[in-house]
């Protein structure tokens, strides 16, 4: 007599179910050197979570530039890297990390937002600035460099030490933003960098002397004029007015 054995379904489910690949986190697991990387790559939830973390590390660049998002992720690797493979520390630094990314990228919105409103503010004030100052210095020597004329060396103190102030009260992205601007008027010969340096302090001396040939004049030896300089620098106004086309 021959006998069938029909397999147990639990046994064919099991072969008949498709085969699913394990998660895999943004690094090659292969290359894994460290005790937290090679717990990431042992677990899938971790591994899916580290890669999580990584899309939200890409917007966070998006919004605020990389070299300012490096930084901010370099403190959380190191912090991650410490749980020395612990899974339960590295989830817990993982759900931290995003937090902290998106927290940063929420940030980064709301202050561009405010700056887009105090922008178009400043817009509108500087074309009125514009039109009042046309006709108060057309064909007149400006007043204000007659005032600095008298005691040069101590007004030029003054006014870079105002706009270094302003400077460094900007965002990182913003003082690069600035820098580039005055690059491609021809007015920085100096890195965009965002760092206050004597290359920068030159050519916003050198912005200035072109702004009073165009009528415009600034009180740069204040810090709210000097911060009023870098917003007008940032404007369309400046980007019309004083960068060539080919640079555009």
């Amino acid at each position: 007599m021959t006998r069938s054995f029909a397999a147990p379904a639990i046994a064919l489910a099991a072969l008949m179910a498709p085969v699913t690949a394990p998660a895999q986190p943004s690094f090659d697991c292969g290359a894994a050197r460290t005790a937290t990387e090679r717990a990431i790559c042992a677990s899938p939830d971790l591994a899916s979570l580290e890669k999580r973390m990584v899309g939200v590390y890409d917007d966070l660049v998006d919004r605020i530039g990389e070299a300012e998002a490096r930084r901010i992720a370099d403190i959380q690797l190191e912090r991650r890297q410490a749980c020395n493979g612990d899974a339960a520390c590295i989830e817990r630094q993982l759900l931290t990390t995003i937090g902290i990314f998106r927290a940063e990228a929420a940030a980064a919105t709301r202050a561009a937002e405010s700056e887009a409103d105090a922008a178009d503010e400043d817009l509108a004030e500087l074309r009125a600035a514009l039109g009042q100052g046309q006709a108060q210095f057309q064909g007149q020597a400006p007043v204000v460099a007659s005032a600095e004329d008298e005691d040069a060396t101590r007004n030029a103190a003054r006014r870079h030490a105002a706009f270094e102030a302003a400077f460094k009260a900007l965002p990182d992205y913003r003082r690069r933003h600035v820098q580039g601007r005055l690059r491609d008027a021809g007015l920085l010969e100096g890195p965009v960098d965002g760092i206050w340096g004597d290359a920068s302090a030159q050519a916003l001396d050198r912005f200035l002397r072109a702004a009073r040939g165009r009528g415009i004049a600034f009180m740069a030896l204040r810090p709210e004029g000097a911060a009023a300089a870098l917003r007008y620098i940032g404007s369309d106004l400046f980007f019309y007015d004083y960068i060539p086309e080919a640079a555009r």
